[in-house]
C-alpha cells in the first residue's frame, strides 16, 4: 500500500476501497452473491467505517483551509477593477 503526503496540507492520502471502481464493484458483487463470510463482512464494515471517518476528517481539514483562505481574501480591499 503506497502512501503519499500532500505538500500543502497535513493530510495523508492512502489507497482506499472507494478509490477503485474495480474493487468496489467486486465487493458489491461478492456481497450480493453471499460470497463473504461473517468475519469478512465484519472486517469490510470496519474498514469502510475507518475510511469514512478518515474522509470526514480530511474534509474538515480542507474546509478549514478554505475558510482561512476566504478570510484572508475578505480582509483585503477590493482592487479598482473589482470595485467598479
Amino acid at each position: 500500500m503506497s502512501t503519499s503526503t500532500s505538500t500543502n496540507s497535513s493530510i495523508i492520502y492512502t489507497t482506499r476501497l472507494s478509490e477503485s471502481d474495480t474493487v468496489t464493484n467486486k465487493l458489491i458483487y461478492q456481497v450480493k452473491q453471499h460470497q463473504l463470510s461473517d468475519r469478512e463482512l465484519n472486517k469490510l464494515q470496519a474498514r469502510c467505517s475507518k475510511e469514512l471517518s478518515d474522509l470526514r476528517n480530511e474534509l474538515n481539514v480542507l474546509l478549514h483551509e478554505l475558510r482561512v483562505i476566504a478570510d484572508l481574501h475578505t480582509d483585503k480591499p477590493l482592487s479598482p477593477s473589482k470595485a467598479a
